[in-house]
């Protein structure tokens, strides 16, 4: 398939040669893999999956490091799972729709039951899980040189995706907060919002600029957040507790963007200051630190030092994979932090 998992604190005593490489020769690991992707999907999907691993690693002293060992396995299975429905597209457009995301095309409604919202919080937690194995494959082989290009989403599905968020966000300020993924419903949606984004700016990156798909792809990310905007304007002024979490939210995101030297962050800046300048409430002076230094942010510097090409000579995008390994660790965390407090909350 052309996966494969990088060198890590787990892997470091693996040939290393092996690991960036791959074997040379066919293990049809593939092949037998393929005949259990529903099971994949429930895996990716299962909210005590990471949990689970932490404790078989603890019961059985396994020597691994139980702290990141679910979040790569997760991340593992997503970025195989992203390949293979990408190989499906190519065959049959309709495998997305009808048999891996058929809740990804129907209309959802903004006001949601609580059985419905929790439907959803799912959803986007598996959308996040899929994307990030996609950018996985992209930071570590790029999209050119004959690699595929993992996209197992649809762009198409851009306002489908950002229906889901609106409705995470806003059931995040009416729903009642009794539930572990109520509380952690905004820390999701947030999450997607920059998978999502940068997944669509990978499709860029294929394309020059005076192209139609170029301009198709940058009006798929302007509407999204068009619609995505909005809901966090209206959380920002509902209260001085959602100003402050969502803003800190908001903020997090914007820095991670910058990092990976996102595109439409230079286009949207001015736009994404006014809203989180726009509440009565004055940003914490903490806050409003940060975002001066995401409007101080410097221009990115494509030169790299011979050490770090070197260094990175397996790795097409290392920017982007070290805050995909940041990303990877935040979402393992927050399931397992989660799964373990249900001890104490209903799910």
């Amino acid at each position: 398939m052309g996966g494969s998992i990088p060198t890590n604190p787990i892997l470091k005593d693996y040939p290393k040669q092996f690991m960036e490489y791959g074997p040379a020769f066919a293990t049809g690991i593939s092949e037998c893999m393929r005949l259990s992707l529903g099971d994949i999907l429930e895996f990716i999907m299962d909210f005590h999956a990471i949990s689970k691993i932490k404790s078989y690693c603890k019961r059985r002293s396994v020597g691994l490091n139980e702290d990141t060992l679910g979040g790569i396995v997760k991340c593992s299975l997503a970025q195989y799972l992203a390949l293979e429905i990408t190989k499906s597209n190519g065959r049959d457009n309709r495998a997305v729709k009808s048999r891996y995301f058929p809740w990804l095309y129907s209309t959802a409604a903004m006001q949601q039951t609580p059985r419905e919202f929790i439907e959803c919080i799912g959803h986007v937690r598996l959308l996040s899980w899929l994307l990030l194995g996609s950018l996985t494959h992209t930071a570590l082989y790029g999209v050119n040189h004959g690699q595929i290009l993992s996209q197992p989403i649809p762009q198409e599905a851009s306002c489908q995706i950002a229906d889901h968020i609106q409705i995470t966000m806003l059931g995040f300020a009416e729903q009642p907060k009794a539930s572990i993924l109520h509380m952690s419903s905004l820390f999701h949606a947030f999450i997607l919002c920059q998978l999502w984004t940068m997944y669509l700016e990978q499709g860029l990156h294929i394309h020059l600029p005076i192209t139609e798909s170029y301009n198709i792809t940058m009006n798929l990310l302007f509407d999204f957040w068009a619609k995505v905007t909005p809901c966090v304007l209206q959380l920002i002024q509902q209260s001085k507790m959602f100003s402050e979490m969502v803003s800190l939210h908001f903020l997090s995101m914007l820095e991670a963007l910058m990092e990976c030297h996102s595109t439409i962050v230079g286009k949207l800046l001015p736009l994404w200051t006014s809203v989180l300048s726009s509440n009565q409430l004055q940003l914490p002076g903490h806050l409003q630190v940060r975002l001066q230094n995401c409007r101080d942010f410097p221009p990115s510097s494509l030169q790299e030092t011979i050490f770090d090409k070197k260094r990175n000579q397996h790795m097409k995008n290392p920017t982007m994979y070290k805050w995909l390994q940041r990303l990877q660790f935040k979402m393992a965390q927050i399931e397992l932090q989660s799964s373990t407090a249900t001890q104490f909350y209903s799910l």
